[in-house]
């Protein structure tokens, strides 16, 4: 399948204090951590885009989107998140895309800079075989999620507990429910509390091209030692 028919949908959200990595912050302090979520977000779309993968952004809040094009640029794609919760607002993203074409998309976050560009290709590969796919995250939840147009499963997105250690088990056995046939990535770490920018300290020490953005701001505040 052509990558044309493919797509990958990052949820960003707009980077204002208060709005982003509000745990993260009440230990760096807000303006650093929204500094750290612009230097994700660039990473995991350099991961996107140098693979050669469609990417469609999907930001909030309303009203954000001069703020998105300043930062990104005005040559993406961009739309708004909408629904009640996180759920709904995952399944609406899928629902506009498979709308206007795609036959595979894989939506992922920002909160994983050093997530493996491969990962991603994999996700992608694997709706050729499978009905779905999902990379499970280390505290319970999932940075990654897939359908192709033909086996889309809104379902799972209802009715989770988002923001738990369940969110990855109870999805799982949605699946199930569906009967469906899913792909699973390797489990990844995000980066949320200060231990787990901490861990990505240690790991960017000795792979910076792991997340060259993230690495590069690391050492500028003094946070990874030149």
């Amino acid at each position: 399948m052509s990558k044309d028919k493919s797509c990958i949908i990052l949820f960003a959200k707009a980077p204002i204090q208060g709005h982003v990595k509000t745990r993260l912050a009440k230990k760096v302090g807000a303006p650093v951590a929204v500094n750290l979520y612009r230097h994700f977000v660039l990473d995991i779309m350099d991961k996107i885009t140098s693979a050669g993968h469609c990417l469609k952004i999907f930001h909030d809040p309303p009203g954000s989107l001069p703020l998105m094009e300043q930062w990104l640029g005005q040559q993406h794609n961009f739309y708004l998140q909408t629904g009640c919760d996180l759920g709904e607002k995952m399944a609406n993203a899928f629902d506009e895309v498979f709308e206007g074409g795609t036959r595979k998309a894989v939506l992922i976050g920002a909160d994983f800079p050093d997530l493996p560009g491969g990962f991603i290709s994999d996700a992608l590969e694997g709706l050729d075989t499978h009905d779905a796919v999902i990379g499970p995250t280390i505290d319970g939840g999932y940075y990654l999620i897939g359908f192709s147009s033909v086996s889309y499963i809104p379902e799972v997105f209802n009715d989770m507990p988002w923001g738990t250690s369940a969110v990855y088990s109870k999805t799982m056995r949605a699946f199930t429910a569906s009967e469906a046939l899913v792909h699973t990535l390797p489990q990844w770490r995000d980066i949320d509390v200060y231990d787990d920018l901490r861990d990505l300290i240690q790991s960017l020490k000795h792979h910076p091209d792991q997340a060259t953005n993230t690495f590069s701001f690391l050492k500028q505040i003094g946070m990874i030692k030149k």
